[in-house]
């Protein structure tokens, strides 16, 4: 059957195989964009289901930010002052043996001073075996101002919180590409690639994250957590990074959902 997209106002849920597999959710409704729920093939969240937590609320299973832009918090639910980033228009397409959903944004403050346009993609496939690939592609263009991303550890700009049955104190763990583990072996250590996993209903899962050559100062470092947060994170540990009015910055991520085994090595040779 492939991949299918069901559009609900600006939300586009990605089913494949006839089973929801996750949405993009853009709604105004929430702060920022992001993607989630994501599930497994049996209804599994690989992530924090829970889109009101009152423990980080802004982890969002999937998700873009930056917790200082020009003084502004795009990381944070409730920072001073607060930034969003809001959907202007949202479009996609399937051949169902890929999907993809393109949303244009803009990063604003709360009374609508725009900061940054932003064009991010989603892109979804079978990776072999019971894994999916999810490539997310982010282009931020300083349209309105010169931009400085701040030297913060609230940042990615992509964030992943996992389920929390995955969580290290509940028995799950994670591993970096250079042989660190855990919050002692992996938090701001500079790495192609990290892997969260743990066993939710008997069934072993994970979220293998992946950095791509291409990006700025690569590999990025870490702000990976034993509590379930995964962040891709130069900002804090390398130093803040600045724009120009008028110039973009492009990152690209590689996301595996995977059930049962994953070898994120062999895999990096497709990044």
């Amino acid at each position: 059957m492939g991949f299918e997209l069901k559009r609900t106002g600006s939300d586009v849920a990605v089913y494949l195989d006839g089973r929801l597999f996750t949405t993009c959710v853009n709604s105004a409704e929430f702060k920022a964009p992001f993607m989630g729920p994501v599930l497994t093939g049996d209804g599994i969240s690989f992530t924090r289901p829970d889109l009101h937590h009152k423990e980080h609320p802004h982890q969002r299973s999937v998700f873009i930010g930056i917790g200082d832009v020009n003084g502004y918090d795009f990381w944070n639910e409730n920072g001073k002052p607060l930034g969003l980033i809001r959907a202007k228009s949202v479009d996609s397409s399937c051949d169902g043996e890929t999907a993809a959903v393109t949303v244009k944004a803009v990063w604003q403050g709360r009374r609508g001073k725009p900061f940054l346009d932003e064009e991010r993609e989603y892109r979804f496939s079978k990776a072999g075996g019971n894994a999916v690939r999810a490539d997310i592609s982010l282009k931020l263009t300083a349209n309105y101002r010169d931009i400085k991303f701040g030297k913060t550890k609230e940042a990615g700009p992509l964030g992943i919180r996992v389920a929390d049955e995955m969580r290290v104190k509940q028995g799950g763990r994670f591993v970096n590409s250079e042989g660190g583990v855990n919050e002692e072996g992996c938090w701001g250590k500079t790495a192609r690639w990290c892997d969260y996993s743990g066993t939710i209903g008997g069934k072993t899962i994970g979220i293998a994250a992946f950095d791509h050559p291409g990006n700025e100062r690569y590999p990025t470092a870490w702000h990976i957590r034993d509590y379930g947060l995964m962040a891709l994170n130069n900002l804090y540990f390398k130093g803040g990074y600045k724009l120009k009015k008028g110039e973009s910055i492009v990152y690209n991520f590689t996301i595996c959902f995977w059930e049962e085994s994953f070898d994120a090595e062999a895999f990096s040779v497709n990044i």
